[in-house]
């Protein structure tokens, strides 16, 4: 079998003629040399930048009246507040022991829904879908508003709570 034979002006480059002048001046951005040598410079700068775990420095402070949306305490942003979880630990936003208020919505049907009966690392099944949904929102049950309108007596259904589902009776019960 014959091979075939590109004409030489579409044959790619020897590296000897690569250092040839007529390549050098050819390209609109100066040499190869060039070219390689910031390439080079890029990689030094970049080597020198690092992603770090350590605390960044907290933003300007917030107006006098601002309260956090995670802790409702005045005098940083949601962002700077010291009850933030770093990115990737816990299943949920809130990470204490206590019940709090959240809100959910589920990936596959797009339902949404509040509860008063929400905890940390634990979803609530979706009654559309029956999958468990992790809250994307969660902030205390005492709202610094006087909001709170729900019934406290009134029992939560059992069945779509993890946390009941977890302990294996009623998760408000009074121990």
């Amino acid at each position: 079998m014959e091979m075939l034979r590109l004409p030489e002006t579409l044959q790619s480059p020897s590296p000897q003629a690569l250092s040839n002048s007529v390549y050098k001046s050819a390209s609109p951005y100066g040499s190869l040399n060039n070219i390689a040598d910031g390439l080079n410079s890029l990689t030094e700068h970049f080597a020198d930048l690092t992603l770090t775990s350590e605390a960044r420095k907290p933003s300007k402070r917030p107006p006098p009246n601002y309260l956090c949306h995670l802790c409702f305490n005045k005098g940083h942003y949601i962002k700077d507040c010291p009850q933030a979880r770093p990115k990737g630990e816990g299943l949920t936003p809130y990470q204490g022991k206590k019940r709090c208020f959240g809100e959910y919505k589920c990936p596959k049907c797009k339902r949404k829904w509040m509860s008063g009966n929400s905890w940390a690392n634990m979803g609530q099944e979706c009654i559309k879908c029956h999958i468990n949904v992790y809250p994307h929102k969660q902030r205390p049950l005492e709202k610094p508003d006087g909001l709170d309108v729900s019934d406290q007596s009134k029992e939560h259904p059992q069945h779509l709570c993890e946390k009941c589902k977890v302990l294996g009776y009623y998760c408000r019960r009074v121990q």
